[in-house]
Formats: C-alpha cells, sequence, structure tokens
C-alpha cells in the first residue's frame, strides 16, 4: 500500500505567464490594496507565483508590498476566524 502511495503524483495546474505588472509596466505598491488583495487567498497567505501567473522579479516585489501594507493595517494578517 506504501509503494502505491509513492507512486501517485499530485497534478500542478501551470497558470501561464501573463505578468500585469510587466504588461504595465509598473511595480506593486504597498498602499495600492485592491490589486495586492487578489494576490492573497481567503485564508490571509500569499499566493505563490505558480499559481498566480507573475513573474519571479515581481513576485518578490508583491510579497514585500503585502508584508508592508500588513504592518501599515491596510491588509489583514489572517482572515476572520
Amino acid at each position: 500500500m506504501s509503494m502505491r502511495k509513492a507512486q501517485v503524483k499530485k497534478r500542478i495546474i501551470k497558470v501561464p505567464r501573463n505578468c500585469e505588472f510587466c504588461k504595465g509596466k509598473k511595480d506593486p505598491d504597498f498602499e495600492d490594496v485592491a490589486i495586492l488583495s487578489k494576490y492573497v487567498s481567503e485564508r490571509g497567505r500569499i499566493i505563490g507565483k505558480d499559481r498566480s501567473g507573475v513573474c519571479a522579479k515581481h513576485q518578490r516585489k508583491l510579497a514585500r508590498a503585502i508584508k508592508r501594507a500588513r504592518e501599515m493595517a491596510l491588509l489583514p494578517f489572517v482572515a476572520g476566524l
């Protein structure tokens, strides 16, 4: 039975790389809560670049902007319990 579990692979859903920050030629800003909230899950976690479609450079800047927005109390740290 354990042999079978080792053979099962999770399917990773690939999102095409359509970085809206590269297209708009702008960087994520901690004051723009509407855009940042699209990259935060309903539980308050930052969505990874494999699911969001953002390039690696902007994903790093996006994570930093979300953390700054949380410190300034513009975004919640966790969703309501």
